[in-house]
Protein backbone atom coordinates (compact mmCIF):
# COMPACT_ATOMS: atom_id res chain seq x y z
CA UNK A 1 0.00 0.00 0.00
CA UNK A 2 1.02 3.69 -0.03
CA UNK A 3 -0.30 6.97 1.00
CA UNK A 4 -0.45 10.01 -1.48
CA UNK A 5 -0.65 13.84 0.54
CA UNK A 6 -1.56 16.22 -1.56
CA UNK A 7 -1.05 19.97 -0.70
CA UNK A 8 -3.77 22.67 -0.73
CA UNK A 9 -2.60 23.59 -4.36
CA UNK A 10 -3.63 20.03 -5.04
CA UNK A 11 -6.94 20.41 -3.37
CA UNK A 12 -7.86 24.19 -4.03
CA UNK A 13 -10.03 24.23 -7.00
CA UNK A 14 -12.57 22.10 -8.78
CA UNK A 15 -9.99 21.71 -11.79
CA UNK A 16 -7.56 20.56 -9.25
CA UNK A 17 -9.81 18.31 -7.29
CA UNK A 18 -10.64 16.66 -10.25
CA UNK A 19 -6.88 16.08 -11.29
CA UNK A 20 -6.12 14.67 -7.64
CA UNK A 21 -9.11 12.88 -8.03
CA UNK A 22 -7.62 10.97 -11.19
CA UNK A 23 -3.94 10.55 -9.79
CA UNK A 24 -6.24 8.74 -6.99
CA UNK A 25 -8.12 6.43 -9.27
CA UNK A 26 -5.10 5.56 -11.75
CA UNK A 27 -3.05 4.64 -8.18
CA UNK A 28 -5.91 2.14 -6.47
CA UNK A 29 -4.40 -0.74 -7.07
CA UNK A 30 -1.81 0.13 -4.95
CA UNK A 31 -4.36 0.28 -1.67
CA UNK A 32 -3.84 4.15 -1.22
CA UNK A 33 -4.36 5.97 1.78
CA UNK A 34 -5.15 9.36 0.74
CA UNK A 35 -3.59 12.57 3.04
CA UNK A 36 -5.16 16.09 2.43
CA UNK A 37 -4.77 19.71 3.69
CA UNK A 38 -7.41 22.48 3.68
CA UNK A 39 -8.33 24.15 0.38
CA UNK A 40 -5.40 26.52 -0.11
CA UNK A 41 -5.72 29.62 2.16
CA UNK A 42 -8.72 28.33 3.72
CA UNK A 43 -6.12 27.84 7.22
CA UNK A 44 -5.06 31.26 7.16
CA UNK A 45 -8.56 32.50 6.51
CA UNK A 46 -9.78 29.79 9.45
CA UNK A 47 -6.65 31.41 12.02
CA UNK A 48 -7.67 35.07 10.43
CA UNK A 49 -10.95 34.79 11.60
CA UNK A 50 -10.36 33.70 15.09
CA UNK A 51 -8.54 36.81 15.62
CA UNK A 52 -11.18 38.80 13.81
CA UNK A 53 -14.21 37.27 16.83
CA UNK A 54 -11.95 38.29 19.32
CA UNK A 55 -11.23 41.94 18.41
CA UNK A 56 -15.01 41.50 17.40
CA UNK A 57 -13.94 42.64 13.53
CA UNK A 58 -17.79 41.08 12.80
CA UNK A 59 -19.81 38.58 14.41
CA UNK A 60 -19.17 35.18 13.89
CA UNK A 61 -22.16 34.59 10.98
CA UNK A 62 -20.05 37.43 8.83
CA UNK A 63 -16.98 35.83 9.52
CA UNK A 64 -18.02 32.59 8.58
CA UNK A 65 -19.85 33.83 5.10
CA UNK A 66 -16.82 33.48 2.77
CA UNK A 67 -15.57 30.39 3.66
CA UNK A 68 -18.91 29.19 3.08
CA UNK A 69 -19.34 30.48 -0.08
CA UNK A 70 -15.82 29.04 -1.31
CA UNK A 71 -16.42 25.69 -0.32
CA UNK A 72 -20.40 25.46 -1.62
CA UNK A 73 -19.01 27.18 -5.07
CA UNK A 74 -16.51 24.22 -5.12
CA UNK A 75 -19.23 21.55 -4.28
CA UNK A 76 -21.58 22.78 -7.31
CA UNK A 77 -18.78 23.27 -9.64
CA UNK A 78 -18.08 19.25 -8.98
CA UNK A 79 -21.82 18.45 -9.14
CA UNK A 80 -22.02 17.77 -5.84
CA UNK A 81 -24.54 18.68 -2.68
CA UNK A 82 -23.60 22.38 -2.02
CA UNK A 83 -24.49 21.88 1.56
CA UNK A 84 -21.95 18.45 2.30
CA UNK A 85 -20.21 20.75 4.60
CA UNK A 86 -22.79 23.06 6.26
CA UNK A 87 -22.22 21.14 9.51
CA UNK A 88 -19.45 21.90 10.54
CA UNK A 89 -19.87 25.51 9.17
CA UNK A 90 -22.27 25.53 11.76
CA UNK A 91 -19.95 24.08 14.28
CA UNK A 92 -17.34 26.60 13.18
CA UNK A 93 -19.94 29.51 13.91
CA UNK A 94 -20.41 28.53 17.31
CA UNK A 95 -16.83 28.45 17.88
CA UNK A 96 -16.30 32.00 16.52
CA UNK A 97 -19.12 32.98 18.60
CA UNK A 98 -17.89 31.86 21.63
CA UNK A 99 -14.64 33.70 21.25
CA UNK A 100 -16.72 36.94 19.80
CA UNK A 101 -18.43 36.95 23.34
CA UNK A 102 -15.40 35.79 25.62
CA UNK A 103 -12.93 37.92 23.43
CA UNK A 104 -10.65 35.19 24.25
CA UNK A 105 -8.38 33.48 22.24
CA UNK A 106 -6.42 29.89 23.60
CA UNK A 107 -4.13 27.56 21.71
CA UNK A 108 -7.35 25.35 22.44
CA UNK A 109 -9.80 27.14 20.73
CA UNK A 110 -7.23 28.10 17.77
CA UNK A 111 -6.65 24.60 17.22
CA UNK A 112 -10.24 24.07 17.36
CA UNK A 113 -11.20 26.70 14.59
CA UNK A 114 -8.21 25.90 12.50
CA UNK A 115 -9.10 22.18 11.99
CA UNK A 116 -12.18 22.65 9.77
CA UNK A 117 -10.36 23.31 6.99
CA UNK A 118 -9.04 19.57 6.76
CA UNK A 119 -12.66 18.37 7.83
CA UNK A 120 -14.19 20.04 4.68
CA UNK A 121 -11.56 19.39 2.33
CA UNK A 122 -11.71 15.64 2.80
CA UNK A 123 -15.15 15.45 2.89
CA UNK A 124 -15.15 16.94 -0.47
CA UNK A 125 -12.14 14.87 -1.96
CA UNK A 126 -13.84 11.66 -1.13
CA UNK A 127 -17.37 12.74 -2.03
CA UNK A 128 -15.71 13.56 -5.32
CA UNK A 129 -13.91 10.33 -5.65
CA UNK A 130 -17.03 8.48 -4.76
CA UNK A 131 -19.05 10.30 -7.45
CA UNK A 132 -16.17 9.06 -9.75
CA UNK A 133 -16.86 5.33 -8.88
CA UNK A 134 -14.05 5.28 -6.28
CA UNK A 135 -15.02 4.31 -2.70
CA UNK A 136 -13.85 6.88 -0.44
CA UNK A 137 -14.60 7.52 2.83
CA UNK A 138 -13.48 10.79 4.77
CA UNK A 139 -12.15 10.02 8.20
CA UNK A 140 -10.93 12.42 10.73
CA UNK A 141 -7.40 11.60 11.42
CA UNK A 142 -8.87 11.24 15.19
CA UNK A 143 -10.74 8.64 14.27
CA UNK A 144 -8.27 6.98 12.00
CA UNK A 145 -6.30 6.62 15.39
CA UNK A 146 -4.22 9.95 16.18
CA UNK A 147 -3.61 10.84 19.15
CA UNK A 148 -1.39 13.61 20.56
CA UNK A 149 -0.46 15.60 23.42
CA UNK A 150 -2.04 18.70 24.82
CA UNK A 151 1.14 21.19 23.12
CA UNK A 152 -1.66 22.85 20.91
CA UNK A 153 -0.75 24.15 17.65
CA UNK A 154 2.72 21.95 17.85
CA UNK A 155 1.17 18.78 19.25
CA UNK A 156 3.22 15.72 19.66
CA UNK A 157 1.62 12.08 18.30
CA UNK A 158 2.14 9.49 20.92
CA UNK A 159 3.13 6.61 20.60
CA UNK A 160 0.19 4.46 21.14
CA UNK A 161 -1.18 6.10 17.63
CA UNK A 162 0.46 4.00 15.64
CA UNK A 163 -1.57 -0.06 16.70
CA UNK A 164 -4.42 2.03 16.43
CA UNK A 165 -4.27 3.21 12.93
CA UNK A 166 -3.57 0.26 12.10
CA UNK A 167 -6.59 -1.24 13.77
CA UNK A 168 -8.56 1.25 12.34
CA UNK A 169 -7.27 1.47 8.91
CA UNK A 170 -6.10 -2.01 7.41
CA UNK A 171 -9.58 -3.66 7.53
CA UNK A 172 -10.70 -1.77 4.75
CA UNK A 173 -7.27 -0.99 2.26
CA UNK A 174 -8.07 -1.92 -1.13
CA UNK A 175 -12.05 -2.05 -0.52
CA UNK A 176 -12.02 1.87 -0.35
CA UNK A 177 -9.83 4.78 -0.01
CA UNK A 178 -9.65 6.42 3.22
CA UNK A 179 -9.34 10.51 2.59
CA UNK A 180 -7.55 11.54 6.05
CA UNK A 181 -7.70 14.75 7.34
CA UNK A 182 -3.63 15.87 7.49
CA UNK A 183 -2.16 18.50 9.97
CA UNK A 184 -4.87 16.91 12.80
CA UNK A 185 -5.44 14.94 15.90
CA UNK A 186 -6.85 14.72 19.34
CA UNK A 187 -5.74 14.41 22.93
CA UNK A 188 -6.56 11.88 24.92
CA UNK A 189 -9.52 13.57 26.50
CA UNK A 190 -11.03 14.60 22.96
CA UNK A 191 -9.87 17.85 22.49
CA UNK A 192 -8.69 18.55 18.45
CA UNK A 193 -4.83 19.70 18.31
CA UNK A 194 -2.58 20.62 15.23
CA UNK A 195 0.96 19.65 14.13
CA UNK A 196 2.34 22.86 13.34
CA UNK A 197 4.01 23.65 9.86
CA UNK A 198 4.11 20.57 7.67
CA UNK A 199 1.56 18.70 9.39
CA UNK A 200 -0.35 17.42 6.94
CA UNK A 201 3.39 15.72 5.42
CA UNK A 202 3.47 14.40 9.18
CA UNK A 203 0.56 12.78 8.71
CA UNK A 204 1.12 11.24 6.10
CA UNK A 205 4.69 10.11 7.33
CA UNK A 206 2.85 8.28 10.38
CA UNK A 207 0.46 6.71 8.07
CA UNK A 208 3.08 5.36 6.38
CA UNK A 209 4.61 4.23 8.81
CA UNK A 210 1.53 2.37 11.12
CA UNK A 211 0.39 0.96 8.03
CA UNK A 212 4.10 -0.38 6.45
CA UNK A 213 3.20 1.77 3.21
CA UNK A 214 5.78 0.96 0.44
CA UNK A 215 6.24 4.31 -0.55
CA UNK A 216 5.05 7.85 0.86
CA UNK A 217 3.66 10.16 -2.35
CA UNK A 218 3.86 13.80 -1.32
CA UNK A 219 1.83 15.45 -4.16
CA UNK A 220 2.42 19.65 -5.04
CA UNK A 221 2.35 22.19 -7.69
CA UNK A 222 6.67 21.62 -8.72
CA UNK A 223 7.72 18.32 -9.93
CA UNK A 224 10.02 17.23 -7.05
CA UNK A 225 13.05 19.03 -5.54
CA UNK A 226 14.97 21.13 -7.61
CA UNK A 227 19.26 21.86 -8.17
CA UNK A 228 18.44 25.25 -7.83
CA UNK A 229 15.22 27.57 -7.55
CA UNK A 230 14.20 27.41 -11.32
CA UNK A 231 13.27 31.43 -10.80
CA UNK A 232 16.24 32.33 -10.52
CA UNK A 233 18.64 29.81 -12.52
CA UNK A 234 16.60 28.98 -15.73
CA UNK A 235 18.31 25.36 -16.18
CA UNK A 236 17.86 24.25 -12.66
CA UNK A 237 16.39 20.41 -12.88
CA UNK A 238 14.95 17.99 -10.90
CA UNK A 239 16.73 15.83 -9.08
CA UNK A 240 16.03 12.12 -9.15
CA UNK A 241 17.17 10.92 -6.13
CA UNK A 242 18.26 12.87 -2.83
CA UNK A 243 18.92 11.49 0.68
CA UNK A 244 17.11 12.46 3.89
CA UNK A 245 20.02 15.16 4.98
CA UNK A 246 20.56 16.42 1.70
CA UNK A 247 16.72 17.26 1.75
CA UNK A 248 16.99 18.90 5.02
CA UNK A 249 19.44 21.08 4.16
CA UNK A 250 17.59 22.20 0.63
CA UNK A 251 14.85 22.58 2.93
CA UNK A 252 16.00 24.41 6.09
CA UNK A 253 17.70 26.98 3.63
CA UNK A 254 15.27 27.77 1.20
CA UNK A 255 13.86 24.96 -0.85
CA UNK A 256 10.28 24.25 0.92
CA UNK A 257 8.73 21.35 -0.99
CA UNK A 258 9.48 19.46 2.02
CA UNK A 259 9.69 19.89 5.62
CA UNK A 260 12.09 16.98 6.34
CA UNK A 261 11.43 17.14 10.28
CA UNK A 262 7.75 15.98 8.98
CA UNK A 263 8.90 12.86 7.52
CA UNK A 264 10.98 11.58 9.99
CA UNK A 265 8.44 8.86 11.11
CA UNK A 266 8.95 7.42 7.56
CA UNK A 267 13.29 7.74 7.90
CA UNK A 268 13.04 6.23 11.04
CA UNK A 269 11.66 3.03 9.26
CA UNK A 270 13.22 3.21 5.92
CA UNK A 271 10.17 3.90 3.60
CA UNK A 272 11.24 6.30 0.73
CA UNK A 273 9.14 9.37 -0.12
CA UNK A 274 8.80 10.78 -3.44
CA UNK A 275 7.53 14.17 -4.65
CA UNK A 276 5.59 14.38 -7.21
CA UNK A 277 3.79 16.96 -9.23
CA UNK A 278 -0.18 16.91 -9.19
CA UNK A 279 -0.32 18.52 -12.43
CA UNK A 280 1.93 16.76 -14.21
CA UNK A 281 2.16 13.70 -12.78
CA UNK A 282 4.00 11.71 -15.66
CA UNK A 283 6.83 13.17 -14.02
CA UNK A 284 8.94 10.79 -12.08
CA UNK A 285 9.55 13.16 -9.50
CA UNK A 286 12.37 13.28 -7.13
CA UNK A 287 12.49 9.70 -4.56
CA UNK A 288 14.12 10.91 -1.46
CA UNK A 289 15.65 7.90 0.63
CA UNK A 290 18.04 6.86 3.59
CA UNK A 291 20.71 6.10 0.83
CA UNK A 292 20.79 7.19 -2.73
CA UNK A 293 21.67 4.12 -5.01
CA UNK A 294 24.06 6.06 -6.90
CA UNK A 295 25.90 7.28 -4.22
CA UNK A 296 28.94 6.50 -5.39
CA UNK A 297 28.97 7.85 -9.26
CA UNK A 298 26.94 11.05 -8.07
CA UNK A 299 28.14 14.64 -8.19
CA UNK A 300 29.46 15.93 -5.41
CA UNK A 301 27.09 18.86 -5.27
CA UNK A 302 23.03 18.00 -5.68
CA UNK A 303 21.48 21.38 -4.96
CA UNK A 304 21.79 25.22 -3.99
CA UNK A 305 19.59 26.95 -1.97
CA UNK A 306 19.48 30.66 -0.82
CA UNK A 307 18.03 32.77 2.26
CA UNK A 308 17.30 35.85 1.45
CA UNK A 309 17.25 38.98 3.83
CA UNK A 310 19.40 37.85 6.58
CA UNK A 311 20.85 40.05 9.39
CA UNK A 312 25.01 39.15 9.90
CA UNK A 313 25.88 40.28 13.30
CA UNK A 314 29.35 40.00 14.22
CA UNK A 315 31.10 40.18 17.89
CA UNK A 316 34.44 41.62 18.66
CA UNK A 317 35.73 41.43 22.50
CA UNK A 318 40.07 40.15 23.63
CA UNK A 319 37.53 39.22 26.79
CA UNK A 320 36.92 36.51 24.53
CA UNK A 321 40.72 35.85 24.65
CA UNK A 322 40.64 31.71 26.82
CA UNK A 323 37.35 33.16 28.58
CA UNK A 324 35.10 30.16 29.61
CA UNK A 325 31.54 30.84 29.34
CA UNK A 326 31.85 33.84 27.02
CA UNK A 327 29.66 32.39 24.75
CA UNK A 328 27.06 31.17 26.34
CA UNK A 329 26.77 34.87 27.45
CA UNK A 330 25.96 35.48 23.99
CA UNK A 331 23.54 32.97 23.97
CA UNK A 332 21.74 33.87 26.66
CA UNK A 333 21.26 36.95 25.80
CA UNK A 334 19.70 35.87 22.73
CA UNK A 335 17.68 33.53 24.13
CA UNK A 336 16.26 36.14 26.43
CA UNK A 337 15.11 38.13 23.21
CA UNK A 338 13.97 35.36 21.46
CA UNK A 339 16.51 35.59 18.48
CA UNK A 340 17.22 32.84 16.88
CA UNK A 341 20.48 32.30 14.99
CA UNK A 342 20.75 30.53 11.26
CA UNK A 343 24.72 29.61 10.94
CA UNK A 344 27.61 30.83 12.95
CA UNK A 345 31.16 31.03 12.76
CA UNK A 346 33.77 32.06 15.42
CA UNK A 347 37.52 32.89 16.15
CA UNK A 348 39.29 33.46 19.18
CA UNK A 349 37.89 37.04 19.24
CA UNK A 350 35.25 37.41 17.62
CA UNK A 351 31.79 35.69 16.41
CA UNK A 352 29.69 36.02 13.08
CA UNK A 353 26.05 34.90 13.15
CA UNK A 354 23.29 35.31 10.55
CA UNK A 355 19.57 35.67 11.89
CA UNK A 356 16.16 36.06 9.85
CA UNK A 357 15.20 39.74 9.47
CA UNK A 358 11.70 38.11 11.24
CA UNK A 359 13.72 38.82 14.23
CA UNK A 360 14.85 42.09 13.37
CA UNK A 361 12.89 43.71 16.61
CA UNK A 362 13.99 41.50 18.77
CA UNK A 363 17.86 41.72 17.74
CA UNK A 364 17.27 45.39 18.80
CA UNK A 365 16.89 45.20 22.79
CA UNK A 366 19.67 41.61 22.09
CA UNK A 367 22.65 44.34 20.40
CA UNK A 368 21.76 46.78 23.32
CA UNK A 369 23.10 44.24 25.74
CA UNK A 370 25.55 42.71 23.07
CA UNK A 371 26.86 46.03 23.67
CA UNK A 372 28.03 45.25 26.91
CA UNK A 373 30.61 42.46 26.45
CA UNK A 374 31.75 43.03 22.60
CA UNK A 375 31.79 45.29 19.98
CA UNK A 376 28.69 44.83 17.93
CA UNK A 377 27.84 45.50 14.26
CA UNK A 378 24.84 44.18 12.11
CA UNK A 379 24.43 44.50 8.78
CA UNK A 380 21.21 44.11 6.80
CA UNK A 381 19.95 42.51 3.06
CA UNK A 382 22.30 39.65 3.46
CA UNK A 383 21.56 36.23 1.51
CA UNK A 384 22.85 32.82 3.25
CA UNK A 385 23.87 30.27 -0.03
CA UNK A 386 24.03 26.99 1.07
CA UNK A 387 26.00 24.23 -1.58
CA UNK A 388 24.25 20.55 -0.69
CA UNK A 389 25.78 17.47 -1.33
CA UNK A 390 26.93 14.22 0.59
CA UNK A 391 30.18 14.62 -2.07
CA UNK A 392 31.19 17.17 -0.26
CA UNK A 393 32.29 15.69 2.86
CA UNK A 394 34.11 13.14 0.54
CA UNK A 395 35.46 14.26 -2.72
CA UNK A 396 38.81 16.70 -2.17
CA UNK A 397 38.88 19.85 -3.01
CA UNK A 398 35.23 21.13 -3.05
CA UNK A 399 34.66 24.23 -0.49
CA UNK A 400 38.14 25.42 -2.62
CA UNK A 401 36.57 25.33 -5.57
CA UNK A 402 33.22 27.21 -3.95
CA UNK A 403 35.41 29.93 -3.09
CA UNK A 404 37.36 29.44 -6.39
CA UNK A 405 34.23 30.79 -8.49
CA UNK A 406 33.60 33.44 -5.89
CA UNK A 407 36.69 34.80 -6.34
CA UNK A 408 35.83 34.83 -9.99
CA UNK A 409 32.92 36.46 -9.48
CA UNK A 410 34.04 39.14 -7.52
CA UNK A 411 31.71 38.49 -4.60
CA UNK A 412 32.56 38.84 -1.06
CA UNK A 413 31.99 36.25 0.97
CA UNK A 414 31.25 37.74 4.91
CA UNK A 415 30.90 34.44 6.34
CA UNK A 416 31.64 30.87 5.82
CA UNK A 417 30.22 27.59 7.89
CA UNK A 418 30.48 24.20 7.23
CA UNK A 419 27.68 21.97 9.14
CA UNK A 420 28.68 19.51 11.17
CA UNK A 421 26.85 16.92 8.78
CA UNK A 422 29.62 18.04 6.31
CA UNK A 423 27.21 17.54 3.65
CA UNK A 424 27.09 21.58 3.20
CA UNK A 425 28.91 24.63 2.68
CA UNK A 426 26.83 27.93 3.68
CA UNK A 427 28.61 31.62 3.27
CA UNK A 428 27.09 34.73 3.09
CA UNK A 429 27.35 37.14 0.91
CA UNK A 430 25.05 40.64 0.17
CA UNK A 431 21.39 40.26 -1.12
CA UNK A 432 22.39 42.08 -4.77
CA UNK A 433 24.84 39.53 -5.44
CA UNK A 434 23.07 36.08 -4.17
CA UNK A 435 21.63 35.71 -8.00
CA UNK A 436 24.53 35.91 -9.38
CA UNK A 437 26.27 33.51 -6.42
CA UNK A 438 24.10 31.08 -8.26
CA UNK A 439 24.55 31.01 -11.66
CA UNK A 440 28.26 30.71 -11.04
CA UNK A 441 27.87 27.88 -9.15
CA UNK A 442 25.08 25.87 -10.98
CA UNK A 443 27.16 26.49 -14.03
CA UNK A 444 30.28 25.11 -12.16
CA UNK A 445 29.03 22.05 -10.22
CA UNK A 446 25.64 20.75 -12.01
CA UNK A 447 27.47 21.08 -15.67
CA UNK A 448 24.79 23.00 -17.40
CA UNK A 449 24.63 26.33 -18.54
CA UNK A 450 22.70 28.94 -16.28
CA UNK A 451 21.81 31.53 -18.17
Amino acid sequence: MIVMKFGGTSVGTPAAIRKTAEVVAAARDRKPVVVVSALSGVTNQLLAAAQDARARTAPARELVRPLRDRHRRVLGELGLPRRLVDPDLAWLEEALHGIYLLRELTPRSLDYVASFGEVMSSKVVAAHLSKRKVPAKAWNAWDAGVVTDDGYTEAAVLPETYPAIKKALAPVLGEEVPVVTGFLGRTRTGERTTLGRGGSDYTAAIFGRALGAEEIQIWTDVSGIMSCDPRIVRNAYTLRHVTFAEAAELAYFGAKVLHPKTVEPAVEVGIPVRILNTFSPQDEGTLVLREVPDAGTRAAVQGLAVKRGNMLVNLTSTRMLDAEGYLSQVFEVLARHGVSVDCLATSEVSVSMTVDARYAEALKGATRELRRIARTTVSRGRAVICVVGEGISTVPGVAGRIFGVMGNEGINIELISQGASELNVTFVVRDAEADRALHALHATFMGQASA
